[in-house]
Formats: structure tokens, C-alpha cells, sequence
């Protein structure tokens, strides 16, 4: 999701003019950003706009907002406890943050009687509050999208009514974010391995709107009872800013399942025809090293970190905290083959009830698995 600098903090103050703005001159807009370069913009961004037509007053309100000076930034970034903030500052300033990278930026009017609308105003300004203002992130049920999707819900109440939908169970999810991550194949490997089974649950229409994308699309569909009236609450899109998404490169050769093969095929060579020991345990040397941090970094995040999204990780089968344990298997004069012995087991097993467990595992990952039986393999059988 998008993030701000530090000092847009300050511009939070500039929504008591907003507040106290004649009610009936005020239009609220639904923001919704293109998908951007990096790791946190990638699922795009959402905001909300008031701007109040006698004033001059055009503020947008923004839950996406992290502060990088923020003490310990790296650490609590990683362990999931940096807090989130909601900051109200110039439409101006937003826009200034997508042209540099050009990405597109639409607005749709809200369909917001005068009540509903003094009620918005009454919320944001409570969420603003020093003590209200921050609160704890989570990507798929508490991010810039879902605070815009509440605070509406919240605004409307019962008149609020999203159209019938049939339930689709095979959209999880980790499938709708598979949408936004088709361009970035080795980072999208790597989301899938440090995602728990909590990505693979079931993500229907409401819960959907934690991407930008899918806020504009469902609330868009969305229509309020006014009386006897029944209203769209979006209006038609406007483009702020129009800009042709990058084309992505995904040809077989930046496929990472491809090039994971042809290391297995590699490594099956290598582990049969070479037979020089030192050879054979440099390799090992760096074969298991990058398994442990791997391992190490599972452990880190399904049991002391809070991103709740990454628990329950069934890849700690064959990725599990006893890898370690092979750098005393390669040096030492003892073999322990117990220890290689449950590494072909785990592996074995994974491979077997992959199709029964609760999780989608990207294919990326079958060759290092494979890799792992063969090596352990080796070991025992030296």
C-alpha cells in the first residue's frame, strides 16, 4: 500500500477546516491508484477526498501512512508491529506523489446525503484523534482499503447494499493477490513460500475489497436505499492521471520453476559424476546454508513475529528448524544418518499430502524439495 513521509503528519491539522465545513457544499470522492514499482505499492492504493467547493478546502484522507523514522523501523516492519497511521493533508500533495511514477489515479463520486455525510465527517475527524489516529496493520483485514470499506459501512449502515454474489471457492486470498504479482514472478515465489495457510482461506466479495482494485470494483457495484430512492453510491470513473501499465516479461525464461528444474537436473549431475569430497561438501556448505536462513527466517515469522498471514506455514515441513543441524552432518566425522534420514522422510511426506493440506504451494519449490531428498541421500550413503 502507499506510504508518506514523515512530515505529512503534520498536515493531519488542516481537516478541522474540512470538519467544520458547511455540510451541503462538500463532495466526497473515492481514490483508487494504479499499482506501483515497489514491494509495498504493487497492490495499489486507495483514499478518500473531501473537498469542499465554497471553501477551497481539498483534503485527502490517507491510512497508508508509515513513518520511516520511526525507531527500530527495519525490526518492527519485519516482526509486523510498525503502526499504520491515518493522515489528512492537500490533494495536491497526494497527486504529487503518483506523477513521478506514473501511475494511474481515478476518482469516483460518492452518492453521501447531508446526515451520512455530517456522520463521515464526525468519524474522520475521531480518527484523527491522537489516540485513535494509529492503528495495527494487517494486509488482508486491516489496511488503507478495508479502513475506507468500514468507515463507509459504518456511514450507511443498512442502506448500504452490495449485490447478490455467488460463492466462489476457489478464490482465496492468496489468489487475488497472485493478480498483482504476475510481472514480479521470483518475488511472487517467495510471497507464496512465506505465506501460511491463513492466505489460502476463502475470500468472498466483501472481504475482497483489501486490494484498491477490487474497493473501486465491488463498491461500484454497491447501490444505497435513500427512501424510495435506490442510488449507485460511485458515480462514473474520472481519470485523474492516465498511464499505460508496464507490460511484464513472463516468458519461460523468467519463470523461476524453470530455472529451479534445470538446478535439480544440475545438482543430480553433480551429486552422481563428481566425487571429489571437498567439491562435495563446498557445495553442501552453501546448499544448506541457504536453507537454514530460509528455515531460520520460518521461524522468525510464524512464531515471533505478529503477521498473522504468514503462520501456520506448511512449508516448515520440509523447510524446518532442524536444517541447522547438517553443518555438523558435513564436517564431523560422524554421519547421523538419523538426521538425514528424517530430512528424506520430511520431504517425502510434504510431497505426498501436498494435495491434502489447506495451503497452495507454488511449483517453484518442488525441484529445491526434490534437491533436498537427493543430497540427504547423499550424505546417508557415503
Amino acid at each position: 500500500m502507499k506510504t508518506g513521509p514523515a512530515l505529512i503528519i503534520l498536515f493531519s491539522l488542516i481537516n478541522i477546516s474540512l470538519i467544520n465545513a458547511q455540510t451541503s457544499t462538500t463532495e466526497v470522492y473515492l481514490l483508487t491508484c494504479d499499482p506501483g514499482p515497489e514491494s509495498y505499492t504493487m497492490y495499489g492504493h486507495s483514499a478518500l477526498r473531501l473537498y469542499d467547493s465554497i471553501s477551497g478546502t481539498d483534503v485527502v484522507y490517507n491510512w497508508g501512512v508509515f513513518d520511516f523514522s520511526t525507531p527500530n523501523f527495519n525490526l518492527k516492519f519485519a516482526s509486523g508491529r510498525l503502526n499504520y497511521r491515518l493522515a489528512a493533508y492537500s490533494y495536491k500533495s497526494f497527486l504529487n506523489e503518483y506523477r513521478p511514477t506514473k501511475r494511474s489515479v481515478y476518482s469516483q463520486r460518492l452518492y453521501i446525503p447531508d446526515a451520512e455525510l455530517l456522520k463521515l465527517k464526525r468519524l474522520l475527524n475521531e480518527n484523527l484523534k491522537p489516540e485513535n489516529v494509529y492503528y495495527k496493520y494487517d494486509f488482508f483485514r486491516d489496511n488503507c482499503s478495508t479502513r475506507i470499506r468500514d468507515i463507509i459501512e459504518e456511514v450507511y449502515g443498512d442502506k448500504l447494499v452490495y449485490p447478490e454474489q455467488e460463492d466462489e471457492t476457489d478464490v482465496t486470498f492468496r489468489t487475488r493477490i497472485d493478480e498483482f504479482q504476475k510481472g514480479v514472478l521470483w518475488m511472487d515465489a517467495g510471497i507464496d513460500l512465506l505465506l501460511g495457510s491463513p492466505a489460502d482461506e476463502e475470500c468472498n466479495f466483501r472481504e475482497s475489497m483489501f486490494l484498491p482494485e477490487y474497493l473501486m470494483k465491488n463498491l461500484s457495484q454497491a447501490h444505497i436505499t435513500d427512501g424510495d430512492k435506490r442510488v449507485m453510491l460511485l458515480g462514473p470513473t474520472e481519470m485523474i492521471f492516465d498511464y499505460e501499465r508496464p507490460v511484464y516479461d513472463t516468458s519461460l525464461l523468467k519463470k523461476p520453476w524453470f530455472w529451479l528444474t534445470m538446478a535439480f537436473i544440475v545438482i543430480f549431475l553433480f551429486t552422481i559424476f563428481i566425487c571429489n569430497r571437498v567439491i562435495q561438501n563446498a557445495f553442501d556448505l552453501v546448499f544448506w546454508t541457504i536453507l537454514t536462513l530460509l528455515a531460520l527466517l520460518m521461524i522468525f515469522l510464524n512464531y515471533i513475529t505478529d503477521h498473522e498471514a504468514m503462520g501456520q506455514n506448511f512449508n516448515m515441513i520440509w523447510l524446518n528448524p532442524l536444517i541447522p543441524i547438517a553443518y555438523y552432518g558435513i564436517f564431523s566425522k560422524y554421519k547421523i544418518s538419523w538426521f538425514w534420514r528424517v530430512q528424506i522422510a520430511l520431504a517425502v511426506i510434504f510431497m505426498l499430502v501436498i494435495v491434502l493440506i489447506n495451503q497452495s504451494i507454488n511449483p517453484a519449490f518442488v525441484p529445491v524439495i526434490l534437491i533436498i531428498i537427493i543430497r540427504s541421500y547423499y550424505r546417508l550413503a557415503e
